[in-house]
């Protein structure tokens, strides 16, 4: 058996010495500064969980946006359209030679703006509010969440009501058109599509239709807004009113304080042995 060294030996009994004093003062200090930290954060998270739920529904949403809310398909091709009225088209322009064009769909995209305003304003208003804790921003927090929902329920709504004219968009006007009827010759012709005649196929496609991505967009908005109303309504609740009166220990409190010392000390003691004489 090998015999350490007296150098090898001093450095091991001196490793041996400092790893308990590391283990017993590095580590448990390391963890009141972990608990510390993680204090914090609790405390920065109590009486904002609405508004946290708030802020994430506020960011899915956001990512929702550059989604396609509308689709449509017609004779001629699909078409897609998101809530900041952009318009993805698939089509062959078998009407490009028509007399008359189906026109262009006009999709208003001030909802879709206003909506990644009020996102924005949400996760604003909740991040500065963990660590400022005001009324002001709480009254913010809750009312762009709303606002939120709302500007998500009218970009639908938008959407909805322009399904018949994005669809058009990909037909190819009246049947009696020459200038359409010569395009859907050359598409078939060219092998990218069939030719519309009547009677001799069944022709199946789908209309236009809100997409789950807009369901899931709205649902998601609404949801988050009752969280942040809820919030905001149990702060209240929980918060003293300015217009209640003093408590019952207060008032017994105010009835058993003793003499203040100085209305004490400028009373005159009455000397002993002494008697009050009336004055004539």
């Amino acid at each position: 058996m090998v015999q350490p060294t007296p150098w090898q030996a001093s450095k091991t009994s001196h490793r041996s010495a400092e790893s308990p004093r590391g283990a017993a003062g590095r580590t448990p200090q390391h963890r009141v500064e972990v608990a510390k930290v993680v204090a914090k954060v609790f405390a920065s998270l109590r009486g904002n969980a609405g508004y946290l739920f708030a802020a994430a529904g506020s960011i899915i949403t956001f990512l929702l946006l550059f989604n396609p809310w509308l689709t449509a398909s017609g004779t001629d091709g699909t078409i897609s359209a998101d809530p900041f009225g952009g318009l993805q088209i698939s089509t062959s322009l078998a009407a490009l030679w028509s007399g008359s064009p189906p026109p262009a769909a006009d999709v208003n995209g001030n909802w879709g703006v206003l909506a990644t305003a009020a996102c924005a304003l949400t996760v604003f208003a909740v991040l500065v509010n963990l660590r400022a804790r005001t009324k002001a921003l709480a009254h913010l927090a809750a009312g762009s969440s709303v606002a939120l929902a709302l500007f998500v329920v009218f970009a639908v709504a938008h959407l909805n009501g322009k399904a018949a004219e994005v669809k058009a968009m990909v037909g190819y006007g009246s049947p009696r058109d020459v200038g359409a009827q010569v395009g859907l010759l050359v598409r078939w012709a060219s092998g990218n599509g069939q030719f519309p005649l009547p009677g001799a196929r069944q022709v199946s496609y789908a209309t236009a239709s809100i997409t789950s991505t807009a369901w899931l967009a709205g649902a998601i908005s609404l949801v988050s807004a009752v969280a942040a109303i809820a919030q905001w309504i149990r702060g209240r609740t929980t918060e003293p009113s300015p217009y209640s009166g003093p408590s019952l220990s207060s008032l017994r409190g105010r009835l058993h304080t003793p003499i203040a010392p100085a209305v004490a000390a400028s009373v005159d003691p009455v000397p002993t042995g002494s008697t009050l004489e009336p004055h004539s």
